[in-house]
């Protein structure tokens, strides 16, 4: 039975680019945790599922979820993992609730057509408020590792009574969608003071593709300085406006799969679905006579001062700093073998053994040292 509301309209680009990473990052977080043998049970949230297609049958969120286990259908039936998924679509403002009605039965119709769900797949539908269902079921996000979308249209959920929840939780990743963009033209209004207070001159003086850095950087002024909670931003531009996705976790594997997602996707910034910083201009010499740095230019220098400034430096201590900047092993590793090459830095072995596996996971830890 098909059950596709047609009154919606398309996904535009934007909402696909959302949508895109949104699925990666799940398509990388579920083999995680099911192939780990500890965890018999794992949860995914999402607070904003909408209808499950667009107009075009174009997939939402939670079928784009269900594509990504039924990807890892062998894997969870041998581990025997338990998934269960929790959907919330609600119409504040409307009697009839539709899109949650064509959620549930999208959902349903998928699940149906793949009955080896059954065996593991507990689906939970909700037509609340995101705002209030959060709280409900904070508990059970605390109890089990957990992936959290907040694909909202607005500002609610960077309001502190929620960061200063998902800042305590040690087995959840989050990904929430911001109209960061609002904050120029509404910041001033009660609504997003409560928010995100920003100073208007901040928002004045800033470049607007920049906003959504701006927005993330206020976050984190709002964390404690010992946390150890990590945010990466993904700006997304949306015809005039810039809206991003808020990444958030506290462990060095899930920055690792969402950078490497980020960086595929764009491999000029890794931070944005457009040429944020203008790259592309950057190799044109200035009125000073300068040749401005890219983005990974200027981290690759950054990186190799260090490296010849600090000696030893572990492999662990390299990788951090570049997930900490928002870079990826590959950047890191290029400076270091070419500093190898140049015969200014020396390590055993052929590789620099600068992945996550190396130093976490296998703890091959060498040391990089200076070349007297």
């Amino acid at each position: 039975m098909a059950a596709k509301d047609l009154h919606l309209k398309p996904f535009d680009k934007g909402t696909i680019t959302k949508l895109e990473i949104f699925e990666d990052y799940a398509q990388a977080w579920i083999p995680t945790f099911v192939m780990q043998p500890r965890f018999e049970e794992i949860h995914i949230f999402d607070f904003f599922s909408g209808p499950g297609y667009d107009s075009m049958g174009i997939a939402g969120s939670p079928i784009r979820l269900l594509e990504k286990i039924n990807e890892q259908l062998g894997n969870i039936l041998s581990t025997k993992t338990r998934i269960v998924l929790h959907f919330n679509e609600f119409e504040p403002n409307r009697v009839g609730q539709n899109k949650f009605e064509l959620l549930k039965l999208n959902c349903y119709n998928y699940i149906e057509n793949n009955p080896k769900f059954n065996y593991f797949l507990k689906p939970n539908y909700y037509n609340e408020d995101a705002g209030e269902l959060f709280f409900k079921l904070l508990p059970t996000i605390r109890r089990y590792p957990s992936l959290v979308y907040l694909d909202q249209n607005g500002v609610k959920f960077i309001s502190q009574e929620y960061l200063l929840e998902l800042e305590k939780l040690n087995t959840t990743d989050f990904l929430y969608f911001v109209s960061s963009s609002f904050f120029k033209r509404y910041g001033n209004t009660d609504e997003f003071k409560k928010a995100l207070e920003i100073d208007i001159s901040e928002l004045e003086a800033g470049e607007y593709f920049h906003m959504h850095r701006l927005v993330l950087d206020k976050i984190k002024s709002r964390l404690k300085k010992d946390t150890d909670l990590m945010l990466f931003p993904f700006s997304i531009k949306k015809n005039a406006n810039v809206y991003g996705i808020i990444f958030g976790a506290k462990n060095y594997a899930a920055v690792d799969k969402f950078l490497k997602i980020s960086w595929k996707r764009n491999d000029v910034n890794g931070e944005a679905d457009f040429d944020i910083d203008e790259d592309s201009k950057k190799n044109q010499i200035d009125i000073f006579g300068q040749i401005k740095m890219t983005k990974i230019e200027k981290f690759k220098n950054d990186l190799r001062k260090m490296l010849l400034s600090v000696t030893p430096i572990t492999n662990k201590s390299v990788l951090i700093y570049t997930y900490e900047n928002g870079h990826i092993p590959k950047h890191s590793e290029e400076v270091i073998k070419q500093l190898k090459k140049e015969g200014k830095l020396h390590y055993e072995g052929k590789s620099p053994y600068l992945t996550y596996e190396n130093v976490f996971r296998n703890k091959n830890i060498i040391e990089y040292k200076i070349t007297k």
